[in-house]
């Protein structure tokens, strides 16, 4: 989930980043700042883990949104939720029905800054964009 909102974002010119080691999370964190953003993302928001780095990047001053249960210890520690409330026993089962709603919350999120930026970073998708055609084979047409 975390790799796919660094996509998404990394193409609005945000400095952006998605940490699996959660030993660098705690560092990134602790390194916060005010106006950083850190996205936590928790189907059951009981890891202790991520709980203490929200906690930690809370108190180093960056809003921290939590993507996870309501009411759960991660929602606590988090300065804005994002609730994901799905009938999903994660004990016995993959966790599907929780992803797809986290990459549903990270499309909605990022259609927002999409709206919220304007028109200002349309120059920056195309350059995007247009570094990606030299790495396609063209569309053949039908009949061709």
């Amino acid at each position: 989930m975390a790799q796919d909102a660094q996509h998404k974002f990394f193409r609005f010119n945000l400095p952006v980043m998605a940490y699996v080691d959660v030993l660098m999370q705690r560092m990134v964190a602790a390194a916060c700042h005010t106006g950083d953003v850190v996205v936590v993302i928790s189907y059951t928001g009981r890891t202790r883990e991520l709980v203490d780095i929200a906690r930690v990047a809370r108190e180093a001053g960056a809003v921290v949104l939590g993507i996870t249960a309501p009411a759960s210890p991660l929602a606590n520690e988090c300065t804005a939720t994002l609730e994901v409330a799905t009938p999903e026993d994660t004990d016995h089962y993959l966790p599907m029905t929780s992803r797809m709603i986290q990459l549903t919350l990270l499309d909605a999120l990022a259609t927002g800054v999409t709206l919220r930026r304007g028109e200002d970073f349309l120059p920056h998708l195309k350059k995007i964009k247009d570094s990606l055609r030299d790495t396609r084979f063209p569309i053949k047409k039908a009949g061709g």
